[in-house]
């Protein structure tokens, strides 16, 4: 496989990734989205309470409404995808600038909804040839279709704890987990993993719920043999977990097209999309020395930047001022959740 050259670039605010086109790549995608969402999703009576309904129920980590009708449907791709679109692109971006050899041909998307996570995938990696997506509700599955009507992706129906799933060298799961029975989830991300050839790819809201469910599923990965390629910089237990008073969660900006801004009754022409996640790897799928990743925003006054950031199973602050030099003139340009470069030092 070829090696990429690597470039700096952010991705909603992500970390650095290696492909020079993985910006412009993923802003294009985003605005074929929103220009099929455009086309394909009409308001209604109902879609604002609808919206509304939903996002509540991804953000505290309530029981989602089950989108077995077209109502839900609706509302659910006007307001949700785009955000699921955004976290997810995010999520990917730190895996693929963490694992730099890693070029999948086959994608499985679980829970797929209308497909967010699979137009996400197709962006940071554009090569994929195969594109196969599970969707338990008909009639989200046949919007995502008419959404993707131009995509030759292979759609199918059916339950993670049920379907038959083929291997994909990428395995996809977009805020899969908080839909199912908490005594299923295990069960679930077995399946997934067994299913996965190289890397999956877990993201559920950036709430106290969904950090605990992306914990648990690390967990159990690291014990089934896989590889945190990010957002950790190891595999070593996660030093927020247990804690009463925070959680790992990462922010995703995406710009409001005027459907999401109806369904939202919203002022603002943007918002930040909170979401947890994991992304494991296979032992031969190859990463790059795993960096320290900047939790929180960045604290900065003149000449200073306070970086909170988690090294190696441990959280630690690390204050760089202009005598630190190179590494300063680093520290200026990070953001909340990128990865400190490699052999970034305090010392000047």
């Amino acid at each position: 496989m070829a090696e990429r050259q690597p470039s700096k670039l952010h991705v909603a605010g992500s970390s650095p990734v290696s492909r020079s086109t993985t910006l412009d790549a993923v802003a294009a995608v985003g605005l074929r989205l929103r220009a099929s969402l455009a086309r394909t999703v009409r308001s209604t009576p109902t879609l604002e309470a609808d919206a509304a309904a939903l996002s509540r129920a991804y953000r505290s980590g309530s029981q989602v409404p089950v989108l077995a009708d077209a109502r839900w449907a609706q509302a659910y791709a006007s307001v949700r995808m785009p955000a699921t679109f955004a976290a997810v692109a995010r999520a990917l971006a730190a895996g693929a600038n963490r694992l730099p050899g890693f070029e999948p041909h086959s994608l499985l998307d679980v829970g797929a909804g209308s497909g967010a996570a699979a137009w996400a995938a197709t962006a940071i990696w554009p090569d994929l040839e195969t594109v196969s997506l599970l969707e338990r509700e008909p009639v989200v599955g046949d919007l995502g279709r008419r959404l993707a009507a131009d995509r030759a992706w292979s759609w199918r129906t059916g339950d993670v704890l049920a379907a038959g799933l083929s291997e994909a060298d990428l395995v996809t799961a977009g805020y899969l987990l908080g839909e199912l029975p908490p005594d299923a989830v295990d069960a679930a991300v077995d399946r997934m993993w067994a299913a996965t050839r190289g890397v999956l790819a877990i993201v559920e809201p950036g709430s106290r719920a969904g950090f605990a469910r992306i914990i648990g599923a690390r967990s159990r990965l690291i014990d089934a043999g896989a590889h945190v390629a990010a957002p950790c910089p190891g595999d070593k237990p996660c030093p927020v977990a247990g804690s009463r008073t925070a959680w790992c969660h990462f922010l995703a900006r995406l710009d409001r097209s005027p459907l999401h801004r109806r369904a939202k009754a919203a002022e603002r022409s943007w918002e930040d999309e909170p979401f947890s996640y994991v992304v494991a790897a296979r032992p031969q799928v190859l990463a790059d020395p795993r960096p320290r990743v900047v939790l929180g925003r960045p604290r900065r006054r003149p000449g200073v930047v306070e970086l909170r950031i988690c090294d190696d199973g441990r959280i630690e602050t690390v204050v760089m001022s202009r005598r630190n030099g190179p590494a300063y003139r680093a520290s200026t340009d990070v953001t909340w959740g990128d990865a400190l470069p490699v052999g970034f030092r305090t010392e000047g």
